[in-house]
């Protein structure tokens, strides 16, 4: 079992916007049930986010990225240039 996690820094001044584009296009978007998170104590500046999905293969890691975190990240570079970024990580549960 895997837990996939995609991590977003913002500012303060797009933060709304960014949260607004993934509830509309991202969380509803999917059959992998996503969990979206604000991370609290984070020790970046900004506001940070989290979207994770629990699956049972590397296989559905790289089908949620193909449909899904490319369109994120298009709409990050695009709309939010320099005031927002995302990396992601792979974790197995043990």
């Amino acid at each position: 079992m895997y837990l996939y996690n995609i991590s977003i820094i913002s500012e303060e001044s797009v933060h709304q916007e960014i949260v607004s584009w993934i509830k509309e296009n991202l969380l509803n978007s999917t059959n992998f049930n996503p969990r979206f998170l604000e991370m609290l104590n984070s020790p970046h500046e900004g506001v940070t986010y989290c979207i994770q999905i629990q699956v049972s293969s590397e296989e559905d890691i790289a089908q949620f990225q193909q449909d899904h975190l490319s369109h994120l990240q298009h709409e990050i570079s695009s709309n939010f240039k320099d005031k927002a970024f995302i990396f992601d990580s792979t974790m197995k549960y043990l």
